[in-house]
């Protein structure tokens, strides 16, 4: 199949969720069929990003990105119903390169999240191949439960009409021949808000070539929290657990110490920094730190979608201490190898109990990175996938 991805960001390096899927979707496709990719490009500087989709035999083009005009364009549509973050990626060179590339008589284009919707025009040219969109997380889902914590009043009103414009602008969905989503838990948000069109789920998977179990001496102090750090969810739930939570664990394990591992921490998550409180930024090698860690953490308050710092650490043999909502987008059964609280008290109860018995909670955690290569390997999910795709488009080939 000649396959045609459409997505905001060059997905290199796949440190963060929406590069990680399209580098490992890309990457697995590309060994039997011809991939492109049609992307922004942020920095001039990338292009050693981009050599590595070319030594993989991808093909890609991109369109320069102006932060500078993309908010203008959000100015420009204060008053309008179109979601900010729709207007802020909408793209008139974008639309001329789709249009370019279109010529080459794709079998599938897959628009990666809601805000590569736009650049999909229904017409009789659609016939002759499959237009699928894949939202990843609901993101109207997220913005409800953002709105549930958020307390400062301007923020809220902010998100609040953010919400109702992408409950309205998501049902923009029932234009494509499918629509993606990473869970029930999104999908059935989705059906409620009134979506009516083929929805099927395509899971977060894990690279399980890279994050397999090592046996390597790890400390038995350390608790890890990774994450994009600019994204509100990851910032809400560092800020919740080092204010409300790791004050209650010191109490009972002294000599217990807090890593923040992610790209772009805040200001304010600087600040934390401390002999207990380790803010470390970037790491090239995420895989390290989580397997010297003893306890990984999940301390979400809202969110959508999958976390893939928690099948990782799953993948890895580390145990996890995840709030009910960080789990809701997750199979149901690798549940069975997370630990679960949903207050301070009870999470820093379970986080000390694995700090003082490290081995009873990774003998708990042993079949679950079994679980995760069965159902969640990159190869398992992109292949059930591709399945996929070659089924529809051999129906529209027979058509």
């Amino acid at each position: 199949m000649k396959i045609l991805i459409i997505t905001p960001r060059i997905p290199y390096p796949p440190f963060r969720g929406d590069k990680l899927k399209i580098f490992n979707l890309s990457k697995q496709l590309s060994k039997n069929n011809s991939v492109t990719i049609l992307t922004f490009l942020r920095r001039k500087n990338q292009n050693e990003d981009i050599k590595i989709f070319k030594e993989l035999g991808i093909k890609i083009f991109t369109v320069k990105f102006s932060v500078f005009n993309s908010m203008l364009k959000v100015m420009g549509n204060l008053f309008s119903s179109l979601p900010f973050q729709a207007a802020f990626y909408s793209s008139g060179k974008m639309v001329s390169k789709l249009n370019e590339l279109k010529g080459n008589n794709y079998d599938v284009i897959y628009y990666h999240l809601v805000r590569t919707a736009q650049y999909y025009k229904p017409g009789s040219n659609n016939k002759n191949n499959l237009n699928i969109l894949d939202f990843t997380d609901a993101v109207s889902l997220y913005l409800k439960r953002f709105t549930e914590i958020e307390k400062n009043p301007f923020k809220k009103l902010f998100i609040k009409i953010e919400k109702k414009r992408m409950e309205k602008y998501e049902k923009i969905a029932e234009k494509f021949d499918t629509l993606f989503i990473c869970s029930e838990v999104d999908k059935n948000h989705l059906i409620n808000n009134g979506i009516k069109t083929k929805i099927n789920i395509l899971q977060n998977g894990v690279d399980t070539s890279n994050f397999k179990y090592e046996e390597i001496d790890y400390d038995k102090n350390k608790i890890i929290f990774t994450g994009n750090m600019p994204y509100f969810a990851n910032y809400d739930a560092a800020i919740y657990f080092t204010e409300k939570i790791f004050p209650r664990i010191l109490n009972k394990k002294s000599d217990a110490k807090f890593y923040i591992v992610g790209q772009k921490p805040p200001r304010k998550i600087r600040n934390y920094s401390s002999d207990k409180i380790i803010v470390t930024g970037y790491v090239k090698d995420i895989r390290r730190e989580y397997l010297t860690s003893c306890v990984n953490i999940a301390p979400m308050r809202f969110g959508a979608g999958t976390l893939n710092k928690i099948i990782e650490s799953i993948a890895l043999g580390v145990p996890v201490v995840a709030t009910s909502l960080a789990v809701q987008g997750l199979p149901k059964e690798i549940n069975d190898y997370i630990f679960i609280a949903d207050d301070p008290d009870s999470f820093s109860e379970k986080v000390v109990s694995i700090l003082v018995n490290p081995e009873r909670a990774r003998e708990k955690v042993k079949e679950g990175r079994s679980l995760i290569k069965n159902i969640l390997s990159w190869e398992k999910v992109v292949g059930d996938f591709e399945e996929y795709l070659k089924n529809e488009v051999g129906k529209l080939k027979v058509h």
